[in-house]
């Protein structure tokens, strides 16, 4: 992906959602707040993506052509890649050694929404990740100028010299749901 301003991924955003409010951006980060509302009928998985949050997050990357989905879950196929340790992803296997199952590719949008307690991990039968060693794995594989949007409870640990935290959008489903972040991060450094 180009180095577009992130001015310019607010308006993407905006016009694509013109009846909510504008992220508010600067030179360096993006940030805004999204009640999504719930969805009765939903994908009936435990942990699937809150209603209309592709659409949303998809709306600020128009630009983003090699996309890959981690802990993809219950996500249909699509123009990406998922990636799960268990059920029927397009790549099943170890998101701590992530950059192993793609010795040759380079992603320039990177989405994850992994279990994010104990006892989600137990919901999904597996073991809680190392959200640490799972975000450094996700740079390995980000291109120049490509993102990471992470979508969990809390800020995951990272190296300001390996990524810009350039985005911050709360994330509220509606009454008796959990409150989450999705952080988006930018690769800068050179490869």
């Amino acid at each position: 992906m180009d180095n577009i301003p992130l001015s310019w991924r607010a308006e993407f955003y905006h016009q694509a959602f013109p009846k909510f409010p504008m992220p508010r951006t600067d030179d360096r980060w993006l940030d805004t707040m999204w009640v999504l509302g719930n969805d009765y009928k939903g994908s009936g998985y435990y942990g699937a993506y809150p209603p209309n949050y592709l659409k949303r997050v998809m709306s600020i990357f128009p630009d983003a052509t090699n996309i890959l989905h981690l802990f993809s879950g219950s996500l249909p196929p699509g123009n990406y890649i998922r990636f799960d340790r268990q059920g029927t992803p397009d790549i099943v296997g170890e998101a701590n050694q992530l950059s192993s199952y793609f010795p040759n590719t380079k992603f320039d949008l990177i989405l994850a929404d992994p279990p994010y307690t104990q006892e989600d991990a137990e919901h999904y039968g597996t073991t809680l990740v190392n959200r640490n060693i799972v975000l450094k794995e996700c740079r390995k594989l980000l291109q120049v100028n490509g993102y990471i949007v992470w979508l969990d409870q809390v800020l995951p640990m990272f190296k300001k010299t390996e990524l810009h935290l350039c985005g911050l959008i709360g994330i509220v489903r509606s009454t008796n749901h959990r409150f989450r972040i999705a952080s988006i991060f930018r690769r800068v450094d050179a490869p």
